[in-house]
């Protein structure tokens, strides 16, 4: 798998971020919590709900170091966007068959201390069946990389993004997104799949009633 020069990907993250920031600047009320729980250094994966194409560039320009991600075979399509996003730091998966080599990568750079970002939902999900809805289904894959990697695992919950898919909420006033890191916890210890992926499942679970509770005050 092809791996990003570094030089090419500091010019590409900080391109995309200063894009990213002038257009959220611009059109949303961006509130950051919790960023201080990020490690400065060091391999760290961050696992995030996904509700909206919006989740990316804020997680982008918020993290302040740069990620890496794991992302659908989709966008890899056309020749452009595969030029980018391989050059961007991107991993691309098949969602259909997943198979190992984007997990063993993901595990490499999480490994050569790199930020990885995960949507362990597997997708842009909304609804009862998401994180924020309470019954989310988490994809076994990001258990598998954890366990590999042996790296902190930092929970990142969003809220707010869908609201600017409805155009007047940014043409006329600017969208309130909020972004939470939840405190990093290791899994030294663990051994069993199935109990990282539960362990992962509860931390997201926490973490959003936590920041549902602080929106509804």
């Amino acid at each position: 798998m092809h791996q990003p020069r570094q030089w090419l990907l500091v010019v590409i993250n900080l391109t995309a971020r200063l894009v990213a920031w002038l257009a959220f600047g611009l059109f949303f009320r961006v509130q950051r919590c919790g960023m201080r729980n990020l490690p400065r250094t060091a391999g760290v994966l961050v696992v995030s709900n996904h509700i909206s194409w919006f989740d990316p560039p804020l997680l982008n320009i918020a993290l302040r170091r740069i990620p890496h991600w794991l992302a659908m075979m989709e966008l890899f399509q056309s020749r452009f966007t595969h030029w980018f996003f391989t050059r961007a730091g991107v991993i691309p998966i098949d969602r259909g068959q997943p198979g190992s080599e984007p997990l063993k990568e993901a595990i490499r750079r999480l490994r050569a201390g790199h930020v990885v970002v995960l949507f362990p939902e597997g997708g842009i999900q909304d609804g009862p069946r998401s994180v924020l809805g309470g019954d989310p289904v988490i994809k076994e894959g990001a258990a598998l990389i954890a366990l590999r990697a042996r790296v902190p695992i930092v929970p990142a919950i969003i809220e707010g993004a869908r609201q600017a898919y409805v155009g007047r909420n940014w043409f006329f006033r600017r969208c309130a997104i909020r972004l939470t890191l939840g405190e990093s916890f290791r899994i030294d210890g663990a051994t069993d799949r199935a109990a990282v992926h539960v362990l992962m499942r509860e931390k997201l679970l926490e973490l959003a009633a936590e920041v549902k509770s602080q929106s509804n005050r």
